[in-house]
């Protein structure tokens, strides 16, 4: 691989490539759900419009060789042999559906190699451009988040690829999700928006990739006002998450001006909330209720108990599973019973990770998918503490929300299709550190560092 400099990069035209395909894909997840629901809506084979610069990827990072070695790689490559395995039992001992296994193992598989694709070419520079667009994205999204709450269920700017949108409780209220086609996938996209506002504001201005005060401040409070208005308990939640990484970030900086940046986000919040009130009271009462309400507490509880533990204790032994992919819903498309199939297992993701897996397997992938969570939040406060990317720890934070608590195999197309996004960029940033000097690390060599 030809030498590339990490502050003057002369990048190959391979390593170009692999960066435009790292956008496109970025794109393509932000604006499937728009494609799906306003121009080609009750077409289902958009529901694979991301994997297409994605698939695109993989391919060109065979032919090319532009991909990162290391554990990584070779635990995807374990994680996927054993699980590929375990399909093919399940078709021949309990007659698995070969389509049903398919769009399992899609779901599962597919978008882990993310990880060792894309971080081979994401140098400071495109990060900064990563960043920028999404930042810039949040203003009109912003915008649409807003019409879209003051829009009834029925009307066309809420409609989702089934219909009319999915409607907050007890209200005739549409659930904001912007581009998107579900709140989850809206929350997630949200969550990433917020955690690079606030990696910005702990760079020193000259550093920043929105380095005008008043635009960056702009998009900080219409990155919140998006999830605000949302009505989803999980993309204020993950926004939150975001933010309290924003916090321990600027004490692992020890910064008082960090500090001080996170302190003034927080105070934009009440604004932010009054923002939300004024543009629906009815929708921001029912939010309000669903977190402080009782049932909502109870049931707030509840999905956090299932969620931390529940993939230990509750799964009932098997050795074999329902089946790897029973419990995604595109594995049932034409069946009218398509998202009990989810209910059947369990909602909550990890748990019935293991049920479909079978005991010994599920347990396996969890503790892989554990341990990987785990290693990036640890790697984000290494990168961080060297003086690089302070993005990392924000988003860190939010992806292990999002990754352990939250759905990454049921809707994989739009939750791990991001996650790995996510990911990717914080890679990159332990590959291609944005603090050093061009005579300190060449990137070529900076991808033979094992992670």
């Amino acid at each position: 691989m030809d030498e590339v400099t990490v502050v003057s990069p002369q990048e190959t035209s391979s390593e170009q490539m692999m960066a435009r395909l790292y956008f496109a894909s970025f794109w393509t997840i932000v604006f499937t759900g728009a494609v799906r629901k306003w121009i080609f809506p009750g077409v289902s084979i958009f529901y694979l419009l991301q994997d297409v610069p994605i698939g695109i990827a993989y391919l060109y990072a065979l032919w090319t060789g532009l991909y990162v070695r290391g554990y990584l790689f070779i635990g995807i490559a374990i994680v996927s042999f054993l699980l590929s395995m375990q399909g093919l039992v399940q078709m021949i001992v309990s007659g698995l559906s070969p389509v049903v296994a398919l769009v399992g193992v899609h779901n599962y598989l597919f978008y882990l190699p993310i990880l060792v694709i894309f971080p081979a070419c994401l140098i400071p520079k495109y990060r900064e451009k990563f960043i920028w667009w999404n930042l810039m994205l949040s203003i009109p999204m912003c915008v649409l988040a807003i019409a879209q709450a003051e829009s009834p269920k029925n009307a066309w700017v809420n409609r989702t690829s089934e219909g009319d949108a999915f409607g907050l409780p007890g209200v005739d209220i549409a659930r904001v999700v912007g581009t998107f086609n579900f709140t989850v996938f809206y929350g997630i996209w949200v969550a990433m928006a917020v955690a690079l506002c606030i990696g910005e504001w702990l760079l020193p201005q000259e550093r920043r990739a929105v380095r005008k005060t008043w635009l960056l401040a702009l998009c900080t409070f219409a990155a919140n006002i998006c999830h605000l208005v949302s009505g989803s308990r999980s993309a204020i939640a993950l926004a939150g998450v975001a933010i309290l990484g924003g916090f321990v970030a600027a004490i692992v900086l020890g910064s008082s001006r960090a500090v001080l940046a996170i302190g003034g986000i927080c105070l934009l919040l009440p604004l932010g909330a009054a923002a939300t009130y004024v543009i629906s009271p009815t929708e921001y009462n029912t939010v309000m209720d669903r977190f402080s309400g009782e049932s909502g507490k109870a049931d707030i509880k509840a999905r956090i108990s299932a969620g931390v533990l529940g993939w230990v204790v509750e799964p009932e032994f098997s050795l074999v599973g329902a089946g790897i992919g029973m419990g995604v819903d595109a594995s049932h498309v034409g069946n009218t019973d398509t998202y009990n199939f989810t209910y059947t297992l369990s909602e909550t993701d990890t748990i019935r990770t293991v049920m479909e897996l079978g005991t010994p397997v599920g347990m396996i992938y969890m503790l892989a998918r554990t341990t990987l969570l785990l290693g990036m939040v640890i790697l984000s406060f290494s990168i961080a503490r060297s003086g690089s990317a302070p993005h990392v720890i924000p988003l860190s934070f939010f992806l292990f929300a999002q990754a352990y608590q939250g759905d990454l195999t049921r809707a994989a197309t739009m939750t791990a299709s991001q996650v790995m996004v996510g990911y990717a960029f914080i890679l990159s940033a332990y590959y291609y550190p944005d603090h050093t000097t061009s005579l300190e690390l060449p990137a070529g060599d900076s991808l033979t560092r094992s992670v």
